[in-house]
Formats: structure tokens, C-alpha cells, sequence
């Protein structure tokens, strides 16, 4: 598939050249290619008008009063809504506040987000933390950039904590918001978390007709509680 980088090494440098001329050194960067494929199909039972919509509004504006942001979505048990609200709240920041956003799919486990985009699920994130060169794809959404999961069997490990410091530190400087799809804390075997200080927070997603209070008691036995920036309430009766 045909693609064009985004960053270029010059010859005979030790920079690597970023978008608007900003640099950085080599050791810092890899390789970031934007696909000129756009992919036109989207899941309208995830992404909709009624869900992107409840996320904007001041509060949220307030949460990401940061010029750059890597957020974390997950929650304590696996179906609570994760990737329904990193797809849509997504969609808000890219469409509603006009933020260039990519959303990656860091859920290697269970990973979705090809599906809801119409696309494969490799190469995604898997091959760029393994092979430190990525690849992100347009949308139809205007400002909305997808990276897939990748190749399950390429579940990065903390081995691969340096380069994906390096791979969220290129995202961060060439996107305004990187909104990570996590897979649940539990079974906290499963969960990344020795990723986490790489990321500026996570959103917790609560299940309000399944999710316990005890549930997140638990997650601050293995999580700090300050990594927290804010929490969704999904399936909320309104009634």
C-alpha cells in the first residue's frame, strides 16, 4: 500500500525533521507513515451523533486544557464501553473542537477499532512498538487519524517501554489529542500497566448498570488513584 512519511531523516544528519520545521534528535523519533488510503466506512452503531455529541461541553474542554494530550480509555471490567467512548470522544475533539486526534488501538488483547473503521487490524501499533516504524490512516472524519491494533502475537512488553515513549513522543508532536482504546484493568495480568507513566491519564469508563463501587476500590490497589483524570458514566438510565 502506497504511503507518505510524514517525518524524513536527512542524509548525513543527526535530526530528524518534523511537520512545521520542528526538530528533534534522532534518538528520539522513528519513522511515521499517513496512508493514502481514507477510510470511508464507519460503524454507525458505535459512532453516532448521540454519543459523540455528550462530549461536548465545557467540562470536557476544561479536562484537555492541555495543548498536547495521550489519553488512556479503560475500565475495570472488560464490555463496560471503552472503545465506544475513545471512538466518539475521538470523533468530538476531531469534529467538534477541530483537534487533529488520532486514535490508537492499545487494546491488543480484544482489539475493535479495525472493525468499526472498515480496515485490517495489522499493521497497527503491534508492528510499530516491535519493528519502530508506524503507520496511521486517514478518515472520513475530518482531523480523526486511526492506528490499528497490529498483530496480537506482537503484544508489546515492558522490554518495549522505550520505544513506546518514543512512538507516543513523535504522535504527540504531529497530533493535538492521542486517544489510546486500553483493554479493561481486569484481569490486571492482561493490562499494561507498566505503560501507563507514559501517557498524561486515563479516563475510567463506568458501567452504570453493572460496574461496583468495589470494582474500582480494587483498581487503586494496582493503580494510582492521581492517574485518573476523569471518569464516563456509559448506559445511563435516564429516565
Amino acid at each position: 500500500m502506497s504511503s507518505q512519511k510524514i517525518f524524513t531523516k536527512p542524509k548525513n544528519q543527526s535530526i530528524e525533521i518534523l511537520g512545521n520545521g520542528r526538530v528533534a534528535k534522532k534518538s528520539e523519533t522513528l519513522p511515521v507513515h499517513v496512508s493514502t488510503e481514507v477510510l470511508t466506512a464507519v460503524d454507525p452503531k458505535t459512532i453516532a451523533k448521540k454519543y459523540y455529541n455528550s462530549f461536548n461541553f465545557s467540562k470536557l474542554a476544561e479536562t484537555f486544557s492541555k495543548d498536547k494530550m495521550t489519553i488512556g480509555i479503560t475500565s475495570a471490567n472488560r464490555n463496560d464501553g471503552k472503545t465506544l467512548v475513545a471512538a466518539n470522544m475521538a470523533v468530538s475533539l476531531a469534529s467538534g473542537y477541530k483537534q487533529k486526534t488520532l486514535i490508537a488501538d492499545m487494546n491488543f488483547r480484544h482489539p475493535s477499532l479495525h472493525e468499526i473503521f472498515g480496515t485490517n487490524q495489522k499493521p497497527g501499533m503491534a508492528e510499530a512498538i516491535a519493528y519502530k516504524e508506524a503507520r496511521v490512516v486517514p478518515t472520513s472524519i475530518n482531523n480523526l487519524f486511526l492506528m490499528t491494533a497490529g498483530d496480537g502475537k506482537l503484544s508489546p512488553g515492558i522490554e518495549q517501554t522505550l520505544v513506546l515513549r518514543q512512538l507516543l513522543s513523535v504522535l504527540r508532536n504531529e497530533f493535538d489529542f492521542v486517544i489510546l482504546d486500553m483493554g479493561s484493568i481486569y484481569p490486571i495480568e492482561d493490562f499494561p500497566a507498566h505503560f501507563i507513566n507514559e501517557i498524561d491519564g486515563l479516563i475510567g469508563v463506568i458501567d452504570s448498570r453493572k460496574t461496583k463501587k468495589e470494582d474500582f476500590k480494587k483498581i487503586f490497589k494496582h493503580l494510582d488513584e492521581s492517574q485518573f483524570i476523569a471518569y464516563v458514566f456509559n448506559r445511563v438510565n435516564k429516565s
